[in-house]
């Protein structure tokens, strides 16, 4: 986490995207930054000075998908875009970017913005994918394809007895995740399972548990193994460890546990947790 006032790391991002993920979607969306590329298909005003972006948040945007997002800067109203790619993806809302200047600026530049929104938990599938008819394609497509390539160059295999790093996925990142059960960004993955989300961690009960209090570790993203799991990811798991019954709701017995490694084909590593 970053400790500079004003400031967010990536870390602090992953938090946030770990955390959406247990939800049903993301209503409003506050950022004082604008996402970088966030005016892709659409026509810039005359003499409009188009604040930096921040790849960063134009990552967590397509990640989390809000419905309104709010940023600080020049007073900018986008058209809405779509979160699915026509005929590729089932159709998802759309997300509208809206950018409002300083209060009680000089030259007068719109600072305040009402209107009615109602919480998607209360609006029906078909109304709340509605389409208006100038919505525009995704901005941030280009930027996710970059980072999809950045972490491809990152992973890597080890054969057996040969320690040369050989790239990895012939099957791709893409459809481990959408296969995987586990990860949070996963249509499969099944959320009323989830008992709490750490920065790069959550703790889960076990599907068709073996005993009571039988439950799972597992990362928020893909990972293969243990192996790949970095210094900060490590000691995540070792805060679910030294402590599982401080995170579970009502659990106020200590007890021993064994802890077990699995990890098989698609799915991503999880660490199995038996009260012993």
């Amino acid at each position: 986490m970053s400790n500079k006032p004003h400031c967010f790391t990536e870390a602090d991002l992953n938090v946030l995207q770990a955390q959406a993920g247990v939800m049903n979607g993301i209503d409003i969306l506050l950022t004082h930054q604008w996402p970088v590329q966030v005016m892709k298909f659409v026509k810039k005003p005359d003499n409009f000075a188009e604040p930096k972006g921040v790849r960063l948040l134009a990552h967590l945007v397509n990640t989390i998908k809000p419905r309104y997002h709010f940023a600080s800067g020049p007073h900018y109203e986008r058209l809405p875009y779509r979160n699915h790619k026509i005929l590729h993806e089932k159709a998802q809302y759309c997300t509208r970017f809206i950018s409002l200047d300083c209060a009680g600026n000089k030259t007068k530049s719109k600072w305040l913005y009402a209107f009615n929104i109602v919480p998607m938990k209360h609006i029906s599938d078909a109304d709340l994918r509605k389409q208006p008819v100038e919505t525009t394609e995704n901005p941030y497509i280009e930027i996710e394809k970059e980072k999809q390539k950045e972490e491809d160059k990152k992973q890597y295999f080890y054969t057996a007895g040969d320690k040369r790093k050989m790239p990895a996925t012939r099957q791709g990142p893409d459809r481990k995740k959408e296969a995987c059960w586990f990860c949070l960004k996963s249509p499969n993955v099944e959320k009323h399972l989830v008992i709490s989300v750490g920065a790069s961690m959550y703790l889960a009960l076990a599907k068709g548990a073996l005993q009571n209090d039988h439950v799972m570790i597992v990362p928020t993203n893909h990972i293969k193994c243990q192996q790949y799991l970095d210094d900060n990811q490590q000691q995540d798991v070792q805060k679910f460890k030294t402590s599982p019954a401080e995170v579970i709701p009502g659990q106020q017995e200590v007890y021993d546990c064994v802890f077990r490694e699995k990890f098989y084909q698609l799915r991503t590593c999880r660490y199995i947790v038996y009260p012993s």
